[in-house]
């Protein structure tokens, strides 16, 4: 029996079950007790009484009462993905493994953990419930781990049995290097000078092989850190079967093919400490959410799907428009659980973790006269789940194409030869000098324009430090909120409800609390960033500047003008709002009637047509000969 150490990803945990160690047998002809161990949970009988020459019976009896028991609990293991990718064209292999009593439930499923155990081997009949001597004739053998210690590698706050907290435990080294990045210490970090907050750095090191996207990027790096719950009296009751009111951020990216958006959500599940990828193609509603299998002996078991097992962690979606039966996750993105009640199992399991998802246009490109429901055909209740919608289109521009292709060829030449100037991504050289000017000015600079100059100089952070600072991060810091980021956080939601512009109520942004929760949570994330206790108000303006860009992008239309329409759970495109309303038109007053201004405005009433795109409507109508306005003012119907 070789001591080993294995590393891999717990799939499966079964419950807790109770197996016969010893048991004293009566022999029933002497009445001799003996006592009796069973080996690997096998039964057996003894097969001599122990009183000696006197007595050579082969007849016990087993007394239950002196039965003793342990604990054990089975886990399915399976190797590490970076072991099952080297050797390409099998799938990855999986143990069963075996714990005893303070080993139970020291991990659960999706987390990755470093076993200590020997391999033991049992007979395959035997582990299939068979029993005799034909069952041990069976020449074939099952291999399985015995643990005799876990260590849990990922991030993990599950409470244990005893009520203590798990808390992940850092280096010396990995402190060392949490603090450099946290002061932005140019002097560890091969910085020229201090002048880069650690926000920057870390989103300027999230997928540095994909040039510009910066909204993107930082948006992705909010997720990954996370908000802050709410402190209730419930909360610690709430937490093992999810928390009432969310502290993780959703991000959809929806974009042409080819603007990197699969490769970001990969660099988010490895800059994550627990995270899981799937694909939409691929992926089921019993693969996302949770599943029933049947266990040995006819009993029925639950089996965790990707968002159970991302719990406390980050699940990203590919191909999210691929997967039509997304009704599984509203609740998961909502309630940061999933119940399921079949076969007469009703539970609930927690969920609590982060969707990151990429989708791509229907049609290949994406439709700016359509809205983003219509260019997905995707359940509008999903979309408004989402904290960021962001929007990629492959556009023509020269200077961003040369800086692409250089960074392209950058990536496959020798580094050790390579003498040329870093790529700069920088939009313009007045853009940095504004940027870099800006601080000393006492001035605000965008966090667009900050972004772009960072990245435009520095060189993106070891992968590990930034997987070890987003660790620590999510773990230990818990902002709170100051009275100056709530204002501006307030002022800003009160401005997207009521604009100061004198806007109709139907005509602004169809914005709800759901959104005032998003930009907390965002701003909390934001903070967490540079290891505060407290989000400021750079903070929140970040944020506002983050959520201000989604939206323009959302609500802008295919002329380039803001549609205030267009999202929401209801939001749909002018060219949907015409086909209603020349429908009702013909329904209301008829192909060839003629009706006054009044009347055409009625009709665009009760369609929900707001009064900033009547107008334009009707122009379009007369342009298209749907309408003619005759040299008294009224109009008539033609087609």
């Amino acid at each position: 029996r070789k001591f080993i150490a294995v590393k891999g990803n717990v799939i499966k945990a079964r419950p807790k079950r109770l197996r016969v160690a010893t048991a004293d047998f009566e022999c029933t002809k002497c009445a001799s007790i003996v006592t009796h161990a069973f080996d690997q949970g096998r039964y057996s009988v003894p097969t001599k009484c122990p009183s000696g020459d006197k007595c050579k019976s082969r007849s016990f009896k087993i007394q239950k009462q002196t039965a003793r028991y342990v604990n054990i609990q089975e886990l399915r293991l399976q190797e590490a993905q970076e072991e099952s990718t080297a050797h390409a064209g099998r799938t990855p292999r999986q143990l069963e493994v075996e714990l005893r009593q303070d080993l139970i439930d020291s991990c659960r499923p999706g987390d990755i953990v470093l076993l200590a155990c020997h391999v033991d081997a049992v007979n395959s009949a035997v582990a299939a419930g068979k029993t005799g001597k034909r069952a041990m004739e069976t020449s074939t053998y099952k291999l399985f781990l015995k643990g005799h210690s876990i260590t849990t590698l990922s991030e993990s706050n599950s409470q244990r049995g005893d009520g203590k907290q798990k808390k992940t435990v850092y280096t010396q080294r990995q402190m060392q290097s949490i603090a450099q990045l946290c002061h932005a210490d140019h002097r560890c970090l091969s910085l020229v000078e201090r002048r880069a907050f650690p926000f920057d750095l870390l989103v300027r090191s999230l997928c540095p092989s994909i040039i510009g996207h910066h909204a993107v990027k930082a948006g992705i790096l909010l997720c990954l850190l996370g908000g802050t719950p709410p402190a209730t009296n419930s909360s610690s009751s709430m937490d093992s079967k999810g928390a009432s009111i969310r502290s993780n951020s959703h991000i959809l990216v929806v974009g042409d093919p080819g603007m990197g958006k699969s490769q970001m959500l990969n660099a988010a599940t490895q800059l994550a400490a627990r995270s899981v990828y799937v694909g939409g193609n691929t992926a089921s509603t019993t693969g996302l959410t949770v599943t029933l299998t049947k266990e040995e002996g006819g009993e029925t078991g639950i089996e965790a799907g990707a968002l159970v097992l991302a719990d406390q962690g980050v699940a990203c979606i590919d191909e999210l428009d691929k997967c039509r039966h997304l009704d599984g996750l509203l609740e998961a993105m909502e309630q940061q659980q999933v119940s399921i009640a079949k076969a007469g199992v009703v539970a609930s399991l927690p969920a609590r973790c982060s969707v990151i998802a990429a989708a791509n246009p229907k049609h290949g490109s994406y439709n700016m006269s359509k809205t983003v429901a219509e260019n997905l055909n995707m359940a509008r209740p999903i979309l408004s789940r989402f904290d960021l919608v962001f929007i990629l289109r492959d556009r023509a521009d020269k200077e961003q194409d040369r800086l692409v292709s250089t960074n392209i060829m950058n990536l496959y030449r020798n580094r050790s030869t390579d003498t040329a100037m870093p790529v700069s991504n920088a939009p313009s050289a007045q853009a940095q000098t504004d940027t870099e000017n800006g601080p000393s000015m006492g001035g605000r600079v965008s966090l667009e324009k900050r972004l772009a100059w960072v990245a435009s100089f520095n060189d993106p952070l070891p992968a590990a430090l930034v997987r070890d600072y987003i660790a620590y991060a999510r773990e230990y810091c818990r902002p709170k909120l100051t009275t100056e980021a709530a204002e501006i956080l307030k002022d800003y939601y009160m401005n997207l409800r009521y604009p100061e512009d004198g806007r109709r109520r139907q005509d602004t942004v169809p914005i709800t609390t759901r959104q005032l929760e998003a930009l907390i949570r965002l701003s909390q994330a934001r903070a967490k960033a540079c290891l505060r206790d407290f989000v400021i108000k750079e903070d929140a303006l970040d944020v506002v500047e983050l959520l201000r860009h989604s939206v323009e992008q959302v609500h802008t239309d295919e002329f380039g003008i803001m549609d205030r329409t267009r999202g929401g759970a209801a939001g749909q495109s002018n060219r949907k709002m015409r086909k209603m309303f020349h429908r009702e038109v013909c329904n209301v007053i008829g192909i060839g009637a003629t009706c006054s201004l009044d009347d055409l405005r009625r009709v665009a009433d009760r369609v929900q047509c707001p009064l900033s795109d009547f107008h334009t409507m009707l122009e379009d109508m007369r342009a298209n000969t749907i309408l003619i306005r005759h040299a008294d003012g009224r109009y008539k119907v033609v087609a």
